[in-house]
């Protein structure tokens, strides 16, 4: 089939989001069989119309018999026959004195029916209906349906109707004695099927008939779902024995054939306005009807057998059900249903469970996940609600048996074993094209890490909120967030990125209800998550990307938020934030302390392995960004020779850009040694222009001249700082300390401290790269640092940048990948602002002035945010631990070589 989106491109998206767009091309019995011959025991039944499975011969012998008959098909506004022996049937079988048959062709339909025939008998316009209802989308039908989702884009509901909850007789009865008067009728299911198969209190539909009666309002009763045999009764509402003034019934009526529909009214409703006023061009049709007849016959025979072995084959399903909700509890919230009318309701995930199946949960897509495991892994179909998106449909043809009953719970109790023990990975298997059915369930309940928040006096509640944005710079993230996943290879989980991508919304994963500052401030914060990997970021069309990005801000906006920061490439894909500024929300995408941290952590790598600073070279990996280039200017405060490494596939913009951040660190130098410094780089300018200025002679002063003049930015037809201090270092026999490249492996190779930096998606930093007892730290995200390097290398320090230790031990769930009490930098930048209570933003584009970078450091000061303890492979690693790679690197422990080098 070559375009079977022409049909409906924004379904076919779900369908195939989740793997439901199989395509059908044979139907016999209880089964579908694909175009590949597959075949699928069907547990959806077309939401009920399809009563008897798939080519039923009974139905066909109908049509044939139609055919011989020579009867023809359309004859308004003559008399029909079959109409008239169909709406004679369904007047001996119905409950109450229902005799007036109007023909439709679909529920809809019928339910426009109904509100007409209200409000033409009553005289009056408001049409009643209940909260999580569905009763069809026409317009009429629309409004009186109880979910906004289905109405805000269609303008609906229109004026006229009203709803109360359902199950509530009192409140129905308020909204009676308030507006009797003006109400036309009471619409509502037996069961509500789209909202998820919720049943009523007993004596619901009975009360609500009487209330009806006692105000003079039209009772109608929406069966197009529950009737004919579906609840195990031939109507529903004969369980309790009700009789309505009007009974609307399609789906099963069509036989799984044609569609057929009926309004079914009592002689106290039906009126001359509206059978003068009402009809239909399709209505009462002879072929139609014939079917309905059959389908009739077909539920009646051997004394309503069908029927009643639809309710014993439901208590048997639901009890079949139960009892895997008791062996895996926590899984399924409840079992409810009548006769073959059964729903699943799935319970929610706490708080500190995989981001993965919260985020999932949040976009409503967790049952579709589910629906497409069943339909590729077991060969099951079945099918999610859109009112009740928690809630998975059991509704298989009458003619179900047990076995294929026992071969769905089957398939469901893996399923709820694999949710319990959550190994997530089975889930997601089939999404990249594994239809494997799961075998061993791992345990990784262990794994499972709550929410952790600051406690809260009585009473007490934050007015001061965050939002931080997040998504999977890196496989290893995704590991964090989801521990089964280590089961899937890279190249999976790049599949797995690739697929949350497809239809892209945010969605909020995590709320932390309180952390407290060492102040005693309080902040309230959530997680926000775009489904984007690393690669997606810098592959996808940056519009699309910036308008998620956009979306998940003016989500947090929504929640209360007054800052909103953005982690990983949700900073780099939006021009450093500029692309989300003005929209009522300080924006900071961390990168200020983050970069403050980052070089703390670094120094602190470099006491502990015994580096001498004066001595040492420094390199800055992706020292064009807006980190590394600020990292780059606060190294050079401390170290002398720095290599500023750049990206060789933008080689012209990128080395420009390196040059831009030599004179800048340069510039910042030179104002430290102006200020008396005597340290870094800005002792060596202090000790090379002080013996320029000795040398008294006239080029000496001219190239002094010309180096001063250098530092004004921007003065057209001037040296540049580096290119001036070139000079000048040639003059003194000096070489510039620093070193601009665009080769990796030349820029580490001498280097003793290392900060990678850079928005790559991939691996920079090898093995071969790295000089023994060298430091790194890395706090790109994903990380620069190739894996083969801590498995190779156990001569060299490679820490995680960006860490900070909190002032109280809360955790985000599985908490970025950090323990509890410690965060990513970028989101505690996020959280000391909303603290400090500055709505400001900070930290846009790539310049970030140093000025900030202090402010954010004295605010950590302030409110307990510093450097947590130094951490490798995500955990701390310990003074011996450092030990070891210092003796690995050097030959021998650090005392000896402190000795020796005194």
């Amino acid at each position: 089939m070559s375009r079977p989106e022409i049909l409906n491109p924004t379904l076919h998206r779900i369908l195939d989001t989740f793997r439901l767009n199989k395509v059908y091309v044979r139907g016999a019995g209880n089964y579908l069989y694909d175009d590949e011959g597959r075949s699928y025991l069907d547990f959806i039944a077309q939401y009920g119309a399809v009563p008897f499975g798939y080519n039923p011969d009974f139905i066909w012998k109908a049509v044939e018999d139609f055919h011989r008959s020579g009867l023809p098909t359309l004859v308004q506004p003559s008399v029909p026959p079959k109409a008239v022996e169909l709406a004679e049937r369904l007047a001996d079988l119905t409950p109450g004195d229902l005799q007036y048959a109007t023909f439709i062709q679909s529920g809809t339909e019928a339910v426009e029916a109904a509100i007409k025939l209200a409000r033409s008998a009553t005289g009056k316009s408001i049409i009643v209906s209940t909260d999580n209802s569905f009763h069809g989308k026409t317009l009429g039908s629309l409004s009186a349906t109880g979910r906004r989702v289905y109405q805000t884009p269609f303008r609906a509901p229109v004026p006229g109707f009203k709803r109360v909850p359902y199950g509530d007789l009192t409140a129905l009865e308020h909204l009676l004695q308030a507006q009797g008067d003006d109400i036309a009728g009471f619409i509502v299911e037996p069961i509500q099927g789209e909202g998820g198969i919720i049943v009523p209190p007993p004596g619901y539909l009975g009360g609500a008939r009487e209330l009806c009666r006692e105000y003079g309002v039209v009772f109608i009763l929406d069966e197009v779902q529950t009737g004919l045999g579906r609840t195990g009764y031939l109507f529903a509402c004969q369980k309790e024995q009700v009789e309505p003034d009007v009974l609307l019934l399609s789906k099963a009526l069509g036989g799984g054939l044609v569609p057929l529909g009926v309004c079914l009214a009592t002689p106290r409703v039906w009126n001359e306005d509206y059978g003068r006023l009402h009809s239909s061009t399709f209505a009462n049709n002879n072929f139609t009807c014939a079917i309905g007849l059959a389908v009739l016959e077909k539920l009646q025979e051997n004394g309503g057998e069908l029927v009643n072995q639809a309710r014993a084959k439901g208590c048997y399903l639901v009890e079949k059900a139960r009892l895997v909700q008791q062996k895996w509890p926590g899984v399924i919230k409840e079992v409810r249903g009548e006769g073959l009318m059964v729903g699943l309701e799935m319970e929610g995930f706490p708080s500190g469970d995989s981001f993965d199946m919260i985020f999932l949960t949040e976009r409503g897509g967790f049952c579709a996940l589910l629906s497409g495991l069943l339909l590729n892994v077991f060969g099951i179909r079945c099918a999610p609600f859109l009112n009740n998106t928690m809630t998975i449909r059991l509704e298989p043809p009458l003619t179900i048996e047990y076995h294929e009953i026992d071969r769905v719970i089957e398939a469901l109790d893996k399923i709820c074993e694999i949710i319990y023990r959550k190994d997530y990975a089975w889930l997601f298997r089939y999404i990249i094209g594994d239809n494997t059915k799961p075998g061993r369930v791992a345990d990784y309940r262990h794994t499972l890490r709550p929410v952790k928040s600051s406690k809260l006096k009585a009473g007490e509640k934050p007015t001061k909120k965050f939002a931080f944005l997040v998504h999977y710079p890196g496989i290893g993230d995704m590991i964090d967030a989801t521990p089964s996943l280590e089961q899937m290879s890279g190249r999976e989980l790049e599949q797995l990125l690739d697929w949350q991508a497809i239809d892209p919304e945010p969605g909020v994963i995590c709320h932390m209800p309180a952390i407290r500052s060492r102040t005693g401030e309080v902040a309230e914060g959530w997680l926000i998550a775009v489904p984007f990997g690393a690669r997606q970021m810098m592959t996808l069309p940056r519009q699309e990307l910036v308008e998620v990005i956009q979306q998940a801000v003016d989500m947090g906006s929504d929640m209360g938020a007054q800052v909103v920061g953005r982690g990983a490439y949700t900073s780099v894909v939006t021009r450093g934030g500029r692309d989300v500024q003005g929209r009522g929300v300080a924006i900071t995408s961390g990168n200020s302390f983050t970069v403050a941290m980052a070089v703390e952590a670094a120094f602190c790598g470099a006491e502990k392995m015994f580096i001498d600073l004066n001595r040492a070279r420094g390199a800055v990996v992706g020292a064009t960004g807006s980190i590394g280039r600020v990292c780059a200017i606060l190294l050079a405060e401390r170290l002398t020779h720095i290599s500023l490494i750049g990206n060789p596939s933008r080689k012209k913009s990128s080395t420009r850009r390196l040059f831009t951040v030599a004179d800048e660190m340069i510039r910042h130098a030179v104002s430290l040694m102006n200020e008396g410094r005597r340290e870094g780089l800005a002792g060596w300018l202090s000790r090379v222009l002080g013996t320029l200025e000795a040398a008294s002679t006239g080029e000496a002063r001219e190239l002094l001249d010309r180096f001063r003049k250098s530092l004004a930015a921007g003065e057209p037809g001037l040296l540049r700082p580096l290119a001036a201090l070139e000079e000048v270092a040639g003059y003194v026999n000096e070489t510039v300390p620093i070193t601009i490249t665009l080769d990796m492996e030349k820029g580490l190779a001498s280097a003793d401290l290392v900060i990678a930096a850079s928005n790559s998606p991939g691996y920079l930093i090898g093995p071969d790269y790295l000089k023994p007892g060298a430091v790194v730290c890395d706090v790109a995200r994903p990380p620069d640092v190739s894996p083969a390097v801590y498995q190779q290398r156990k001569d060299v320090l490679v820490l995680e940048g960006g860490l900070v230790q909190l002032p109280d031990e809360i955790a985000f769930g599985s908490n970025l990948g950090c323990r509890e009490g410690v965060s990513l930098a970028c989101l505690s930048e996020t959280m000391l602002l909303a603290l400090e209570g500055d709505h400001c933003d900070y930290s846009i584009g790539s310049r970030i002035p140093l000025e900030t970078i202090e402010y954010l450091r004295r605010l950590g000061q302030k409110h307990g945010f510093g450097l947590a303890a130094l951490h490798s492979q995500g955990r701390e690693i310990t003074d011996d631990e450092i030990t070891a790679i210092y003796e690995q690197a050097h030959g021998c422990k650090p005392q000896a070589v402190s000795a020796r080098s005194k």
